[in-house]
């Protein structure tokens, strides 16, 4: 991915097993999961959605793929836009 030179210094592009404990990441503004939970059932994907929102600061934005839904989870979060969600 591409990203603007004097932005570069200000994003953090991790790669991570979301099946096990994250790495200590700190907290984050947004979080991007796209195209992700489509292989994962309905338990995996609970528990790696939890994981995730673990390091998002509350206020912060969890953007999803078009083709995903959390309609089925019980999680807190307020939709603000299609696939665009913010954390309580």
């Amino acid at each position: 991915m591409l990203v603007e030179r004097r932005l570069r210094d200000r994003v953090k592009f991790v790669h991570a097993n979301l099946n096990t404990a994250l790495p200590m990441l700190g907290s984050f503004d947004a979080i991007f999961l796209r195209n992700v939970m489509i292989y994962f059932n309905g338990q995996t994907k609970r528990e790696v959605i939890l994981r995730v929102l673990s390091n998002l600061k509350s206020g912060g934005y969890f953007c999803i793929g078009h083709s995903e839904s959390l309609s089925e989870l019980d999680i807190d979060l307020v939709q603000v836009a299609p696939s665009i969600f913010r954390k309580a």
